[in-house]
């Protein structure tokens, strides 16, 4: 854990040092400064990410609840503790998007502000400050540099310390919120232990008449699968019906030309975090499907990847890599693709066929490929598969808000569609959507591959994603093939999403539950 000592106002000096407990140098006891108000510069209003807008989430003792910034430089959050008090110590937990640089600055009146001290130079986690004592009735953290110049800065938890004898009216933090009192006393934050762990039974194998109830896991971070919040996420995807949990493992290259695949320093899940929402699943009696992802830095789709042998080479290394994690791990179901439509032009079956017979040398469980839903027609070794997979974004009417039974019919011509090739192409296999999902907003059933932006461009519409839910499932449901979705998508860690495909606290959760049950 982290500590920076600063005694001199304008003069930094950053240590680390690990304490037993929240007493100062001088063996005062410190209490927890009571807070009165919060107001914040932004928030985030991306549509598919943000937490909710509440700037108490950092003083609310919960470090699964954060308040994230727009993504501009020189965003603030602002501390009112109703009075002036004396604070000699800051503790700051801050979410994977943190400041490099920032200022904390103090005023007795919310209008004339004095740095209190400048720190450079930070590499997140927790910072825990400590300087002469202040007196302030204001305390202000402004994020003058982003770790990641495409996000904003966002903290769990902000808390302010001050010598006892100097605020009566404030107690100890472990009278205030005691089992964050705990976590700083024993050296931890939001994350669990992410050793080498010894892997977890699986619930069973795969059968290829079961359904699959599923929803895609997705993260964009190093260690978010191995922190508290992924575990609570995890336990309520039981709650909800969950039986199967697609994790998504993204790698990346560097545009649509290049053949080298790579793990990107921010965005692949590390081994340990990935092993540790496994054996979580696990536990909980949730089979894991593995669905390795490529992204293109430059923002292309991966559809468009120009494939070569030295690409094929460079993509099979990254796949056998987590076959053998998956085999060690007891995963059921390996994804071999994601909508990689360039790839699987029919020149490239050789590789393809090489790629499946390599994994299957290492791995004994199921395997699928998850095609667009526009070029899973094309793809050739669908017979040394286990499954059909698709990326089941298929576009349903061109209006704007069309009633259920509308939704209903389009689905309906999809899949007849699909129950057409099948018999044409002779293939007794099952089907499953390795990806669906809609956004919550105005028209997204028009283009359910289409991200939408904010707020301030679309309408929110939570009734069309459950509706459009619904339809799928009432057309779907009743085909002997169709074995089962992975609804696109939850994350680790809550978010607010009012244009999301996130369904968590929407109408299509409820959709969803109603149709776990009943399956």
């Amino acid at each position: 854990m982290k500590k920076i000592n600063i005694f001199l106002i304008l003069s930094v000096t950053a240590i680390i040092l690990l304490l037993p407990s929240y007493v100062s140098a001088a063996s005062k006891e410190l209490v927890y400064l009571r807070i009165d108000n919060v107001t914040t510069s932004s928030f985030d209003d991306t549509a598919d990410w943000a937490p909710p807008p509440e700037p108490r989430a950092v003083i609310d003792g919960d470090l699964l609840s954060r308040w994230s910034s727009n993504y501009t430089d020189n965003q603030w959050v602002s501390l009112d503790f109703g009075k002036t008090k004396v604070i000699e110590r800051i503790v700051i937990f801050w979410e994977a998007a943190y400041a490099v640089d920032y200022d904390i600055l103090t005023s007795e009146d919310n209008k004339n502000w004095q740095v209190l001290l400048s720190l450079t130079n930070q590499d997140g986690g927790i910072d825990k400050i400590e300087f002469a004592p202040q007196k302030a009735r204001f305390i202000k953290i402004i994020g003058r540099k982003r770790f990641n110049p495409d996000w904003g800065i966002s903290i769990w938890e902000l808390l302010c310390f001050g010598p006892a004898d100097e605020n009566p009216d404030d107690k100890p933090l472990c009278s205030v919120y005691p089992k964050l009192a705990n976590k700083l006393a024993e050296d931890e934050i939001a994350e669990v232990e992410m050793g080498l762990e010894e892997p977890q039974d699986s619930p069973g194998v795969l059968s290829l008449d079961e359904f699959q109830k599923g929803v895609v896991y997705t993260s964009w971070s190093r260690d978010e699968l191995g922190t508290e919040a992924s575990d609570r996420t995890l336990e309520y995807l039981k709650e909800l019906g969950v039986r199967h949990l697609g994790i998504m493992i993204v790698w990346i290259q560097d545009s649509i030309e290049e053949s080298r695949i790579y793990p990107d320093p921010k965005d692949t899940p590390e081994d340990n975090a990935l092993i540790h929402a496994i054996n979580k699943a696990h536990s909980l009696g949730i089979k894991v499907m593995l669905k390795p992802h490529v992204d293109v830095k430059t923002g292309e789709w991966r559809g468009d990847i120009i494939p070569s042998r030295e690409w094929f080479l460079s993509y099979k290394d990254y796949l056998m890599h987590y076959a053998e994690l998956a085999e060690e791990y007891n995963v059921e179901l390996f994804n071999i693709g994601t909508e990689l439509a360039n790839a699987t032009l029919p020149q490239w079956e050789a590789q393809w066929e090489d790629i499946i017979q390599q994994i299957r040398s290492v791995f004994s469980g199921r395997l699928v490929y998850g095609a667009n839903w526009d070029d899973y027609k094309i793809v050739g070794f669908w017979d040394k598969l286990d499954f059909i997979g698709i990326s089941a974004y298929f576009p349903l009417t061109a209006e704007r808000d069309p009633d259920k039974d509308e939704l209903i019919a389009a689905w309906q011509s999809n899949i007849l569609e699909v129950e057409e090739w099948l018999q044409k192409e002779g293939l007794e296999k099952p089907v499953i959507f390795t990806e669906v999902g809609y956004c919550s907003a105005d028209g997204a059933n028009m283009h359910p591959w289409k991200v939408l932006s904010n707020l301030s461009d679309t309408l929110m519409d939570e009734q069309e994603q459950a509706d459009c839910l619904e339809a799928m499932l009432t057309a779907c449901s009743t085909r002997r093939w169709f074995r089962g979705f992975y609804w696109w998508n939850y994350f680790p860690q809550e978010r607010w999403s009012p244009l999301g495909y996130i369904i968590r606290g929407k109408r299509a959760e409820e959709i969803l539950i109603e149709w776990f049950k009943k399956i």
